[in-house]
């Protein structure tokens, strides 16, 4: 176990894993998924919730992930990804990564900015 991480060491290791599960039920968002989907990794989230509504979904018609909702269900996907050929691996991590940059900061900053201009325009005038 490692404790008291710095985040660039996060990323270093979460940038060298294959996959992350993720098995909380009704996770409200899932933060956590999306830093491994950030890193490249492939989220075996629990499907529901802020994963299954907002996060593990597909990005320009390529899967960017698995949801479960039972040991079966993890069990299989972490096969699919063991025996998935490079390729495809690679093109479902790319898919999580562009999926996880709609949840990145200046994408944050752009949409707020795009959201409060018309009320700060409207009340100046």
């Amino acid at each position: 176990m490692i404790v008291h991480l710095y985040y660039r060491d996060l990323v270093k290791l979460l940038g060298g894993s294959v996959a992350g599960i993720h098995s909380m039920i009704d996770e409200h968002f899932g933060i956590s998924v999306v830093e491994y989907m950030a890193a490249g990794s492939i989220p075996i989230a629990h499907n529901s919730a802020g994963p299954k509504m907002d996060t593990v979904l597909e990005e320009d018609g390529q899967q960017a992930g698995f949801l479960a909702q039972n040991v079966e269900e993890y069990a299989d996907a972490i096969l699919k990804i063991i025996r998935m050929p490079e390729i495809e691996r690679l093109k479902m991590a790319a898919a999580a990564r562009k999926r996880a940059g709609k949840f990145s900061e200046q994408r944050f900053y752009e949409d707020f900015k795009a959201a409060v201009r018309p009320i700060l325009c409207y009340s100046s005038k």
